[in-house]
């Protein structure tokens, strides 16, 4: 029995081990997406002007904003992915209202700032989803913060016992 839970313990640090990794994948990627974007701005912004005058008047500013704006949006949704990666790697359950909001928010950022990338069936389905998922958010309400709240219990105390 006690060798059981030997392999057990092994098995659970190689898969914690397993997603930290691609928890740090994810910051590198963050990391590396928003100095893209922003070099992409300044760039852009230094191809489509010689002048002040030409920066301000330029329509491709207003492209190239949007893309920087897209980068950021995309980065706090990350960021919520990381927050799930590493909750999970802590207590082996992932945070169902954390999920649920992120089904909310990325498809939500796509049509605000990245509509021009999709088809209408595409942003429909974006629409769709995330509508659907804020219904149940709110029809479930009282359920996921209590669900929400018995998380947090169990990785308050996952935090305790390392």
């Amino acid at each position: 029995m006690k060798r059981d839970n030997i392999v057990s313990e092994i098995m659970n640090y190689i898969v914690s081990g397993y997603v930290y990794f691609v928890a740090l994948t994810l910051v590198l990627y963050m990391v590396s997406s928003l100095v893209t974007g922003v070099l992409g701005l300044v760039t852009g912004l230094l191809d489509v002007a010689t002048s002040t005058r030409d920066l301000l008047a330029a329509p491709e500013r207003t492209g190239l904003e949007l893309d920087l704006l897209h980068t950021i949006a995309f980065t706090i949704v990350l960021v919520k992915a990381y927050k799930i990666l590493i909750a999970y790697a802590h207590t082996r359950h992932i945070n169902l209202k954390f999920l649920i909001e992120i089904a909310i928010i990325a498809p939500t950022i796509e049509i605000l700032f990245n509509a021009r990338n999709y088809s209408i069936d595409v942003m429909a389905l974006f629409g769709l989803f995330a509508f659907l998922n804020l219904i149940a958010y709110l029809f479930f309400y009282k359920t996921i913060k209590h669900v929400s709240e018995d998380y947090e219990r169990e990785w308050r105390m996952a935090k305790r016992l390392r």
